[in-house]
């Protein structure tokens, strides 16, 4: 029941999100432009301010970092192994690929913050920030030549320049970067600058989760059904697993190995749709394996959490 009362109240702001975007009809446009400011101008201050006031050193995480990019690592070769497991086309394997190792940052943030505190936001802060752009090319590349052989395709270079383009101006990135510079360099923030940024950042959970809710959506399920649960089990039990065992392997602290099992315990990322529709993949059977995954989640993660707590 702790693991579960823990995060109810995330997943009941999720629920809301859905039902103020699907019984109030409210417009998909108010949602996307939700979702712009929770990504643009709410969470970047939440990664800084976290980062910047953390007594966690980069050089003193190293172990951290090695671990949990290992255990992603892993599961990136899980999430490729499902094509020898599951029968589907290339196209929808290579689609739904990156569901088996992207992550959904604001679940993340608001179940690490009420399990770890400040140090854990940290710690997350850290792996979102050297994760993001290894994740995000595999991503692109696998789904990029999956398309191409597709459609006959023969050149992607626009694509990979406006790929790095997006990494490079990630503002979640940017965030993570800056808020580094601050604590290795000692530089002060005056007082009014970081209360307006801890002001923004604390908008950002409740927003985001709200958006996630509004973003659920099933699109003729049943076709792709046997894929759609053996993306469930993968992402959401056996990368935790992997995590598990990373961790133990490493020897990282209590806090550190809670931290690199949440991160491998979330939830695929909503973007994965966006990013999938507008490379002409399978859309629609991501946007299925996301809102699976999504709902899953509010069984598993009290699974995981029970775990640690013992």
């Amino acid at each position: 029941m702790d693991g579960i009362l823990l995060i109810l109240p995330d997943f009941l702001v999720i629920l809301i999100g859905a039902a103020l975007a699907n019984l109030l009809h409210w417009e998909r446009s108010f949602w996307n432009t939700a979702e712009k400011l929770v990504f643009y101008v709410l969470f970047p201050p939440l990664l800084f301010t976290s980062v910047a006031t953390s007594n966690i050193q980069p050089s003193a995480a190293g172990l951290f970092l090695c671990a949990g990019l290992g255990a992603m690592l892993l599961a990136v070769a899980a999430a490729w192994c499902m094509r020898y497991l599951v029968k589907d086309d290339d196209w929808t394997h290579a689609s739904v690929f990156q569901c088996g190792f992207r992550f959904n940052t604001y679940i993340g943030f608001a179940v690490c913050a009420r399990l770890y505190g400040e140090t854990g936001l940290s710690l997350m802060s850290l792996l979102i920030a050297f994760w993001v752009p290894v994740s995000n090319a595999i991503a692109v590349a696998v789904l990029a030549n999956a398309v191409a052989r597709k459609e006959e395709a023969q050149s992607h270079t626009n694509l990979w320049r406006s790929t790095i383009k997006s990494v490079l101006t990630n503002p979640l990135i940017i965030a993570t970067v800056l808020g580094l510079i601050v604590n290795v360099t000692g530089l002060t923030i005056p007082g009014t600058a970081m209360s307006l940024l801890k002001n923004l950042g604390s908008a950002s959970l409740a927003m985001g989760l709200l958006c996630i809710g509004a973003g659920l959506r099933m699109e003729n399920f049943l076709v792709h059904k046997h894929l759609i649960a053996a993306s469930c089990a993968d992402r959401l039990f056996l990368v935790p697993l992997i995590a598990w065992g990373v961790s133990a392997a490493c020897g990282l602290s209590a806090v550190e190995a809670g931290v690199a099992i949440l991160f491998a315990m979330l939830p695929t990322a909503q973007s994965c749709y966006v990013m999938t529709a507008s490379m002409r993949g399978n859309a629609a059977a991501v946007a299925n394996v996301t809102t699976a995954q999504t709902l899953c989640a509010m069984a598993s993660i009290p699974f995981w959490i029970e775990m640690l707590l013992k």
